[in-house]
Formats: structure tokens, C-alpha cells, sequence
């Protein structure tokens, strides 16, 4: 749970960061496929979007976790690698995504043991 809520705040924080530093809204938005295809001017609107939707599933994801629902851990691997996958095409590739991918590796080898375990231990129950 505290890795979700830790991703949330990253995202939450990365868009913050956009708006008030134009450097790294140049490095990460302007430099890459967003700012190529829809502009620089409407880079950080569509690279906001897109990073709060992120942010919102991982708030459902985290709404799962704590009501202890089954999908959850799906949700959260999914949602992990389409952010991943969105990341490499649409922004521009610099150090910070190494430690994003690393990351996510985590967060996605987590969530996906857990789920593992809460399947065993239903079997078990059962």
C-alpha cells in the first residue's frame, strides 16, 4: 500500500513540478512525442492529463488495497506497465526514467506477489 500511495504522490508531485518549473516542463514535455505532436504550448496540458489519469487509477488501485479487494493487484500491474509503456513513447528518455523503471519493476514484482498470496491462501482455505 505505501508503495502506491508513494507512486500517487510522485505523479501528483511530477505535474506540480511541470507547472511551476519550465526547465524540467522543457526537458521532460516539450522535448518529447507530446510536445513534437500536439505542441509545445499544449504539452504540458495533454502530459497533465495523462499523468493524473495515471494518478487516479492508482488512487482506485490504493481504494482496493485497503478494502482488500482481489483486482486490485491486476489493476496495479497494469496500470504500472501502460504508465511505463505511455512514458517511453511519449516523453523525452532521461535518467530520471531509469529510476521511474525501476520502480515500477518494484511496484509491479509487489503487487504481483501479494496477489500470488492472496490466491494461495484462499486455495488453502478453501
Amino acid at each position: 500500500m505505501l508503495f502506491v500511495l508513494v507512486n500517487i504522490i510522485g505523479d501528483i508531485g511530477n505535474v506540480v513540478f511541470w507547472w511551476v518549473n519550465s526547465a524540467s516542463r522543457a526537458a521532460s514535455l516539450n522535448a518529447g512525442y507530446i510536445g513534437v505532436t500536439v505542441g509545445i504550448g499544449n504539452a504540458l496540458i495533454v502530459g497533465t492529463i495523462i499523468l493524473l489519469a495515471v494518478a487516479v487509477v492508482y488512487i482506485i488501485a490504493l481504494y482496493g488495497l485497503m478494502r482488500r479487494l482481489k483486482w486490485t493487484h491486476q489493476l496495479i500491474i497494469v496500470n504500472s506497465v501502460v504508465n511505463r509503456a505511455l512514458a517511453l513513447i511519449l516523453y523525452f528518455i532521461s535518467p530520471a526514467f531509469v529510476f521511474w523503471a525501476v520502480w515500477s519493476i518494484i511496484l509491479i514484482t509487489i503487487a504481483y506477489f501479494d496477489w500470488s498470496k492472496m490466491n494461495t491462501v484462499k486455495a488453502v482455505t478453501q
